[in-house]
């Protein structure tokens, strides 16, 4: 399964208003069943970044090696739809970093 940071921000919301209903209520159980909940968000939340880190590094590096071969073979129409590639994937791989 892949890493959401939807699901990633929803567990931290739902494990903050846990914790805080147990704040307020005195209930232990709240408290600690919210702090992991939200703890469990947030690493769900690194993973979906470092996985589109990785996903956007896959794609320039793709893209590349690609744009290079077709760049030696003289397949210039096929060059530009790699380096497109490339880009796209360096801007995601930028995207994720800011995340991190």
């Amino acid at each position: 399964m892949n890493p959401s940071r939807t699901d990633a921000k929803k567990d931290q919301v739902a494990g903050n208003v846990k914790e805080t209903f147990g704040n307020v209520v005195g209930n232990e159980h709240y408290q600690a069943e919210g702090k992991a909940q939200h703890g469990a968000g947030e690493v769900q939340e690194t993973a979906a970044n470092v996985s589109g880190y990785v996903e956007g590094l896959a794609n320039q590096v793709s893209g590349a090696v690609k744009e290079a071969y077709n760049s030696l073979t003289g397949n210039t129409t096929e060059q530009m739809g790699d380096k497109v590639q490339k880009n796209k994937g360096e801007a995601q791989k930028n995207i994720n970093d800011k995340l991190l």
